[in-house]
């Protein structure tokens, strides 16, 4: 963009810290029974992560594990946020033994290769229009992440709301998969 249109670096990073310093809204038990979900399925993931050069807070992330080759973005959990895996990271073996588990770990592991890390959205809503569109600002969020590098995956909630037991693990499965991560 011309120069004319960009605010002063001063005020840029005034605003970006604002957005970053910023609570997040308290979990919707939307939100609360997807990240419940991937730990069921052995995924470890923060919940209420602030993404720091963006100022974004997003709902859930899956970050590559220490070690990994994935880009080193500076996000990290606030100290709020709340580690959603089971003991040291795993979940709890019985949980693990299954195909569906199996397969969305693989994926998670290739993506987290493959991007910054991946953020999935579980919006609710008040982040669609009457005719289930995400809404501009919903939108925006998604596409600047996109360009930070990051994977992102969309959970509506009517989708989510038709769902029940293990069809919700399995969509969550699907769900990486479809978005190429497998």
């Amino acid at each position: 963009p011309p120069a004319e249109l960009l605010a002063p670096i001063g005020l840029r990073d005034a605003c970006r810290q604002a957005m970053a310093d910023n609570e997040p809204a308290r979990s919707s038990k939307l939100h609360e029974d997807v990240s419940s979900k991937l730990t069921r399925m052995g995924i470890a993931h923060a919940n209420d992560l602030c993404v720091p050069r963006l100022g974004y807070h997003v709902d859930i992330a899956i970050l590559p594990a220490a070690g990994t080759s994935g880009a080193d973005d500076g996000a990290a959990p606030r100290q709020s946020a709340r580690a959603a895996s089971g003991e040291n990271g795993d979940a709890p073996a019985e949980l693990l033994d299954d195909d569906v588990a199996t397969r969305a770990r693989e994926a998670v592991r290739a993506a987290t290769a493959k991007y910054v890390g991946i953020v999935i959205e579980v919006d609710g809503p008040t982040h669609y229009d009457d005719e289930r569109r995400l809404r501009p600002a919903s939108e925006m969020i998604r596409r600047h992440l996109a360009l930070a590098g990051w994977g992102v995956l969309d959970v509506p909630y009517w989708e989510w709301d038709a769902l029940k037991g293990p069809a919700r693990k399995a969509y969550l499965a699907n769900l990486l998969a479809r978005a190429g991560l497998l």
